[in-house]
């Protein structure tokens, strides 16, 4: 096991030990919800992952400041990157933005010349994404401010828990798609799937 190191006094600790500290889940119970204590809304994973998305973000929009971009471009643009031919339903989706906010950055972003709308070859009501030169260019900027972050946020974690916390995130990821899907069946139907 990697030795501990203080990490501005809080030991960096591994995984197993992270998951002891937690509260047991059946303090957790179906009753209404409440104020919750302190403790048991900071041991919430959805509480970090919020918190870790808006310090990331701040950090980001300071970076991306110098070259014009806001964080929820560089999302598009990644998105675009990473999946080139992609639809603007499937960029809200995976950048994770309104689809009403989203219009209104995609006609900026194609009037900057970063990316560019061409019909589908098998249906033309379909609009395809891709990056322009310009947009790789632009990328080929962005990437490594983000990945130096990502870097620094991560270095102090145990060997393996990004892993682990990756593969965590997304079965919850998963089941927050089953719910839903079991949401959209109706209640009667929800529980009964819910029980089988």
């Amino acid at each position: 096991m990697p030795k501990e190191k203080p990490v501005r006094g809080v030991r960096a600790v591994d995984a197993a030990s992270a998951i002891k500290a937690l509260p047991p889940l059946d303090e957790l119970d179906d009753s209404p919800p409440q104020s919750p204590p302190a403790p048991v809304a900071h041991s919430h994973i959805f509480f970090w992952v919020t918190q870790i998305m808006g310090r990331r973000d701040r950090l980001l929009a300071r970076e991306f400041r110098a070259l014009g971009v806001r964080v929820p471009e560089w999302r598009v643009v990644l998105a675009v990157h990473v999946r080139p031919g992609i639809t603007m339903t499937e960029v809200a989706e995976y950048a994770t933005i309104d689809p009403t906010t989203l219009s209104r950055s995609m006609e900026q972003m194609i009037r900057a010349g970063w990316i560019e709308r061409t019909a589908d070859d098998q249906d033309m009501r379909i609009l395809r994404l891709n990056l322009t030169n310009k947009g790789k260019e632009l990328f080929d900027k962005l990437w490594p401010i983000a990945d130096r972050i990502n870097r620094i946020a991560c270095q102090d974690l145990p060997e393996g828990a990004a892993q682990l916390m990756c593969l965590g995130l997304g079965t919850i990821h998963r089941g927050l798609a089953r719910a839903t899907d079991l949401s959209e069946v109706g209640d009667e139907v929800a529980t009964a799937l819910a029980i089988e």
